[in-house]
C-alpha cells in the first residue's frame, strides 16, 4: 500500500489516501465522490487516463491533483 495526497483545484483541499495495488485514477475519484473530474501528477503535467493504474505510477506519499474536466480541456492561450 502506498499513501498519497490529493489536492482538488480551486478549493485547497488536501485529502489523505491509502490506495493498494491496481488502484485506478477511476477508483480515487469514485472515493473521493468527484464525477467530472480527472486525476494528474506534476501539477497536470501527466493526466491519467480512468482506467490507468496509479499504483505503479506514484511514488508513497507524492501528492496528486484533481481539476474539473473543463478545467483541463480549456487553452489558456487563446
Amino acid at each position: 500500500m502506498k499513501q498519497v495526497v490529493v489536492i482538488t483545484a480551486g478549493t485547497g483541499n488536501h485529502t489523505d489516501l491509502t490506495i493498494e495495488a491496481g488502484t485506478t485514477a477511476s477508483d480515487i475519484l469514485k472515493q473521493l465522490n468527484l464525477t467530472g473530474y480527472v486525476l494528474s501528477k506534476d501539477a497536470g503535467q501527466h493526466v491519467f487516463g480512468e482506467s490507468e493504474n496509479v499504483y505503479t505510477n506514484v511514488d508513497d506519499g507524492e501528492k496528486l491533483h484533481v481539476a474539473s474536466k473543463t478545467d483541463v480541456g480549456n487553452d489558456i492561450n487563446h
